[in-house]
């Protein structure tokens, strides 16, 4: 499974893929149907799931805003 987080631009979701390949984690940017449910006007980064609490880690270390996540298949 996978986990996406929700940014609020463009910008942010390509640091934030930039940030998880500088650390060895596989990321794909997204505007799903299910980014949009969170943040109507939105972009997600989907990586996999048993990697959340590194990404979060990471992304709070870096000053990155996160608006929610979302479980996806």
């Amino acid at each position: 499974m996978k986990k996406t987080i929700v940014l609020s631009s463009v910008t942010y979701a390509l640091k934030t893929q930039e940030l998880l390949k500088s650390n060895g984690i596989y990321s794909n940017i997204s505007r799903s149907k299910a980014v949009k449910s969170v943040r109507g006007c939105g972009y997600g980064v989907s990586f996999d799931k048993t990697l959340y609490e590194k990404v979060m880690k990471l992304t709070e270390q870096s000053g990155i805003p996160i608006i929610g996540s979302i479980d996806e298949k």
